[in-house]
């Protein structure tokens, strides 16, 4: 819980200190490079976050909302992400290596070089997502996803 609280404290601190006034409008909040391993930020409104390079690996994320975060390069290994909202996020590089990601949602997010390796994703929703290639779509298929095909 401290690391929740001083995460969103971090968020919010960082955001507003922006020189990137219309980031700060739209509400987009930037805190790149962190390691939150194990924390647990359940049900948390996270939308246009910028986490890049971060370690969010074994993470409790069910329900998270990171609606048009850019969650680039992140570490999201062995998290558990059931039903979390990654709709419009950029998501290139992530690991989801083990990642529970069942009824998650991935639409129109971009997902170039995303490994899912392991992944749970029964009922998870990549439709219109970006950047995934035949192969992985095959696999997320294979395993109850929801792809494009």
């Amino acid at each position: 819980m401290k690391r929740a609280f001083i995460l969103v404290a971090a968020i919010f601190l960082v955001g507003c200190g922006s020189k990137d006034h219309n980031a700060v409008k739209e509400g987009k909040r930037h805190l790149q490079n962190v390691s939150l391993v194990g924390a647990d930020l359940s049900h948390m409104d996270l939308k246009n976050v910028d986490l890049s390079n971060s370690n969010l690996k074994q993470c409790n994320l069910d329900q998270t909302n990171f609606k048009g975060s850019k969650l680039t390069d992140v570490n999201f290994q062995g998290a558990n992400m059931n039903q979390a909202n990654l709709e419009e996020t950029n998501c290139r590089g992530a690991d989801f290596l083990k990642a529970r990601l069942d009824y998650a949602n991935f639409e129109g997010a971009d997902l170039t070089h995303a490994r899912f390796v392991g992944a749970d994703v029964k009922k998870t929703d990549f439709r219109k997502s970006q950047g995934l290639t035949d192969e992985t779509k095959h696999y997320l298929l294979n395993r109850g996803a929801l792809v494009d095909e």
